[in-house]
């Protein structure tokens, strides 16, 4: 991993752990081992971390959405299954964005925008049915907002045997 990648992921937990007001170029300079012009040698600016977060979350989501299309089981099912996976680098990375956009970063937003759209499609594609499609987006949320707060074996966590039964229920509606 490139020493660029290293401070992206710096960034990144800096952003998840502690949102915008944390990850400060200092901040990130100081847990990636470096001194503030050393990391303004590989990103210049907040801007320039920012940018590259954002194309990092724009490559994960195409790979994503590639997975999604090819998925065995279906759009849905993939779609609600990769929701419980608290931790991936495609989470995380939405959710550093998801900060940026909240902070005012309108480039975070359409980005954000961006993928969820090309998720909807996909969902569309399986469903036939836009309601349906945008219910599924939802459900998905739930479950990653639910796997964020719940530990796993207490009530009401959503596992991956409930994940099939959702799916189901949304295709077989």
């Amino acid at each position: 991993m490139s020493r660029s990648e290293q401070i992206l992921d710096t960034y990144v937990s800096l952003l998840v752990d502690g949102g915008v007001r944390q990850a400060t170029i200092e901040a990130v300079a100081r847990k990636s081992g470096l001194s503030k012009p050393g990391l303004l040698h590989h990103f210049p600016s907040r801007a320039a971390l920012d940018t590259a977060l954002i194309s990092r979350l724009r490559v994960l989501v195409k790979l994503d959405v590639a997975a999604m299309a090819a998925a065995p089981d279906g759009a849905v099912h993939y779609y609600l299954a990769s929701s419980l996976e608290v931790g991936s680098d495609l989470e995380r990375a939405v959710v550093a964005v998801t900060r940026l956009g909240q902070a005012g970063n309108a480039n975070a937003r359409a980005e954000l925008r961006a993928a969820r759209d090309e998720w909807f499609d996909l969902l569309l594609a399986q469903l036939g049915n836009p309601v349906m499609a945008r219910l599924a987006l939802l459900a998905g949320d739930g479950v990653a907002y639910q796997a964020d707060i719940t530990e796993p074996g207490s009530a009401p966590y959503v596992d991956e045997a409930d994940v099939e039964e959702i799916a189901e229920a949304f295709v077989s509606r």
